[in-house]
């Protein structure tokens, strides 16, 4: 089983709704999936279609005493979900501590996943350390968009975790501009080609669905399954 996180540069990116996107693309391309929300906000489960009132999920469950594996949810034959959970803020930093406590917790959950999924893709909060704790992790992918902010954020961060550039507009002449920066100073860590700004993934949210559902012709839905097909190769590359 790989695995594959997306994680903001900062907030607001979109991060839940490419990672919705890219299992829905690796569904599509026979893959069996597995999507966890390791964020409090709880929000990638309204890419699916699940009721908002819904309050179950690994976080509360792990509260609860409950089995966090039962809270999954069964999108498709080879596709599922599993949401955080309704937690209060006070709730989610008893969680964060608990994590840092065990921090192997998830590393010892993805063992025992492997047998079921070909991918388990994690969308991860920014700055909570503990839910970030999620094991190996073929693909530690940051999400980020070519704008000031973000660019003076991966100045201050480094790291060699590879970069995928999210809502690129290519009319825009600063977006361009500081993906040639990027593209000239991040060559190594930069992915070979983004996410384009597209009305149709904003849509899709509004649809509750994931891109490739909603509009599988659209330039986001076919960014994605570049993404996708590109995990895929590289992961056979690594074996």
């Amino acid at each position: 089983m790989t695995a594959l996180s997306l994680r903001g540069v900062r907030g607001g990116v979109g991060t839940s709704s490419v990672l919705a996107a890219v299992g829905y693309a690796l569904h599509t391309l026979g893959e069996r999936v597995l999507m966890i929300d390791m964020c409090p906000e709880n929000l990638l489960r309204l890419h699916f279609n699940l009721v908002a009132s819904e309050k179950t999920g690994w976080a509360r469950a792990m509260l609860d005493g409950d089995d966090w594996h039962a809270q999954a949810w069964s999108l498709a034959p080879t596709l599922a979900l599993l949401p955080y959970g309704v937690l209060s803020w006070q709730e989610s930093m008893r969680v964060e501590q608990q994590l840092l406590d065990d921090p192997i917790l998830w590393a010892r959950r993805q063992a025992s996943l492997a047998a079921h999924y070909d991918w388990v893709l994690f969308d991860l909060p920014q700055r909570l350390q503990g839910h970030a704790m999620i094991g190996p992790c073929l693909f530690p992918i940051r999400v980020t968009e070519a704008d000031a902010a973000c660019h003076v954020l991966m100045l201050q961060e480094g790291g060699t975790a590879p970069l995928l550039v999210n809502r690129y507009e290519p009319g825009s002449l600063l977006q361009r501009d500081l993906l040639l920066i990027w593209r000239t100073h991040l060559a190594s860590r930069l992915l070979p080609f983004t996410v384009h700004s597209d009305e149709a993934m904003r849509e899709a949210l509004a649809f509750k669905q994931p891109v490739g559902q909603y509009a599988p012709a659209s330039l986001s839905a076919q960014d994605a399954l570049s993404l996708a097909t590109w995990c895929l190769t590289r992961r056979r590359e690594a074996q």
